[in-house]
């Protein structure tokens, strides 16, 4: 036997894929005995075979791993609440002949609802610790557009049904627990963070429970809804996403913090967003052209709603990419753009007030053998730790920026020469104050070299940039970790 069907037989099958392709097993065989009229009992264990898949899948997880156990329990107890409404249903069913509406499974399957948003909830508070207000917005436009539809075509239509008060409340709250997972799960697929295997499992999830939830409701009010139809398959690979979902080894990744403050614009998800904005206005022209008599009043609300989001939303994107030109990706601090425009505003308003203009240049000494002897990642935590010791050690007002690599630059209005020193060389002591962490468990002393330049010794804000960067290139030459001052004739140590 070869080496490579060896490693193919003893290679261990993950459960996540095990449980994918016993899906389509359990669902055919489910379908063969409905078809066949045969052992009522086996259809039913077939079919509760799903949520009973994602309710011990949770539970398993939930034990092995600890930092995801409220949020496991929460999708455990949610899968159990449709285990308990599918027994209870097809128990009154097989017994009675006949199922009470409302009934006792009704308060299994309402259950469910909350519960499953409680855990994605959780984690969505996980993946944005912050408000990201973009993500509410985009999930807003998601759910107001899909709300629409769901209240259009399936909760007015339940309030002309002539039904009493019990009958009429349980009828609506389905719609409405869909409208729950609708919006939380468009914030969690449309927020910031990883999209892992694991969210879009239950993305898949969400997808098509909201689907055979809606056409099941349409179904129950036009009286054609017949147990075993096509919509189970939907419930029941909705069931194995879940777990599959659950047991993937990325799970853990789907609740890590998002690095990002906010999700970028893609194509894909301006696409979204144009097209729950066109549910309302597309829905009024369907049944307009079916029936004559559509809600305009509702739909021109709903209009005016969704354009208003996506007029803020819009506003917010224009925000975010003007931040994102003048702001670094990696340490936060102003642009080298954003400066050298501060410069020249600062410049003018200097040159008419006959006001002092400073700025440092520093540099991290030795960076490159930084990087050589920690990685790119070590370089990246240096940089990071410098800014953030920059930010407390200048003064509030003054800009600071990302220069270029390694480089920094202070931009220090309404200060002259000897408060322009002194903010230097605190700076300088600050930054070698105390090691920075280059990894988990190693550190490393890092300096810096400062140059200063000023005005009205210097003529230009041009001029000024250039004296700074001889002042800083002096600081290296004398030994690093300095701080050198220029003037129009040489340059002197501070």
């Amino acid at each position: 036997m070869s080496s490579a069907v060896s490693a193919v037989l003893t290679r261990r099958i993950a459960a996540w894929h095990l449980c994918l392709a016993v899906a389509p097993v359990v669902i055919g065989l489910y379908y063969a005995l409905v078809h066949l009229g045969v052992s009522p009992g086996t259809q039913v264990a077939l079919y509760v075979s799903a949520n009973a898949a994602f309710a011990v899948c949770a539970l398993v997880v939930a034990r092995r791993t600890p930092a995801l156990r409220t949020i496991m329990l929460l999708l455990a107890a949610s899968g159990a609440a449709g285990v308990a409404g599918d027994v209870t249903f097809y128990f009154q069913a097989l017994v009675n002949s006949e199922v009470p509406y409302p009934g006792t499974a009704d308060v299994f399957y309402l259950a469910a609802y909350p519960l499953m948003a409680a855990a994605l909830l959780l984690v969505i508070r996980r993946r944005t610790p912050g408000w990201d207000g973009a993500s509410g917005i985009d999930a807003a436009i998601v759910a107001v557009g899909a709300g629409y539809v769901v209240y259009e075509y399936v909760i007015a239509p339940t309030w002309n049904v002539g039904a009493d008060n019990l009958t009429l409340f349980v009828s609506v709250a389905y719609p409405l627990g869909d409208l729950m997972l609708i919006v939380v799960g468009a914030r969690l697929m449309l927020g910031a963070g990883p999209r892992t295997t694991s969210l879009r499992l239950i993305g898949g999830y969400l997808v098509l429970v909201l689907f055979a939830d809606t056409v099941y409701s349409i179904q129950s009010l036009n009286g054609t809804y017949q147990a075993g139809n096509y919509l189970d398959v939907f419930w029941m690979t909705s069931g194995f996403l879940v777990a599959a979902a659950i047991l993937h080894p990325g799970v853990t990744k789907m609740a890590s913090p998002s690095n990002t403050a906010t999700p970028d614009a893609t194509t894909g998800r301006l696409l979204v967003l144009a097209g729950a904005a066109m549910t309302a206005p597309t829905s009024l022209l369907v049944i307009d052209a079916r029936t004559g008599e559509a809600d305009v009043s509702t739909a021109a609300i709903i209009c005016n709603v969704l354009f208003l989001l996506v007029l803020v939303r819009m506003t917010g994107l224009v925000r975010a990419q003007r931040h994102a030109a003048i702001t670094d990706g990696l340490t936060g601090l102003r642009s080298r753009r954003f400066f050298e425009e501060s410069l020249r505003s600062e410049g003018a308003r200097a040159g008419r007030n006959h006001a002092p203009l400073s700025m440092l240049l520093l540099d991290i000494d030795h960076f490159k053998n930084i990087n050589d002897t920690h990685g790119h990642n070590g370089g990246d935590r240096v940089l990071v730790e410098v800014t953030h010791r920059l930010r407390e050690l200048v003064r509030p007002g003054d800009v600071v920026a990302r220069y270029g690599g390694e480089e920094f630059a202070v931009l220090l209005p309404n200060t002259g020469p000897a408060a322009a020193r002194e903010i230097a060389e605190r700076v300088r002591r600050g930054v070698s104050s105390a090691p920075i962490a280059v990894a988990d468990s190693r550190t490393a002393r890092v300096t810096v070299s400062v140059g200063i330049a000023g005005m009205p010794g210097t003529a230009t804000t041009d001029e000024l940039v250039l004296a700074a960067d001889r002042a800083l290139y002096a600081a290296k030459n004398a030994g690093r970790n300095q701080v050198c001052a220029a003037d129009e004739e040489s340059l002197v140590p501070a």
